[in-house]
């Protein structure tokens, strides 16, 4: 009887390391928080790695070359060029908040895979 016992419980454990490293593949690049321009700037080892980067399209930057966008975001105090190649949102304009994930090189700035434009509140006080 102990012999059954013990190949259900490992069995069991097996089955929950496996599920366990699954889930974190499957959902692993969510778990990044955002960042600031600052931030990314000044962290050596997220050089080359997956970022998620949150702050303000600067006035002046966009710009549009067969298909492929390239404008900066910034924290107020620092910038970063961000490059991406898909379809805009909608809410997307010069000084909307912006999250953007992808690639950061220091040269380069972010190659973003995915852009999302914080939509601005549409309900204000009227007084």
């Amino acid at each position: 009887m102990k012999a059954k016992r013990k190949r259900i419980v490992i069995t069991s454990a097996v089955i929950i390391v496996l599920f366990g490293i699954l889930l974190y593949t499957a959902v692993g690049s969510s778990f990044l928080y955002y960042r600031t321009p600052s931030e990314v700037i000044s962290d050596e080892s997220l050089h080359g790695k997956s970022v998620k980067v949150s702050g303000k399209v600067v006035d002046g930057t966009i710009e549009e070359i067969d298909g492929v966008y390239k404008f900066e975001i910034t924290d107020g105090k620092e910038s970063v060029s961000v490059v991406y190649s898909d379809v805009l949102p909608s809410a997307f304009k010069e000084d909307s908040e912006v999250i953007v994930e992808g690639i950061y090189e220091p040269n380069s700035g972010i190659k973003a895979k995915s852009l999302l434009a914080k939509c601005p509140s549409k309900y204000t006080s009227q007084e």
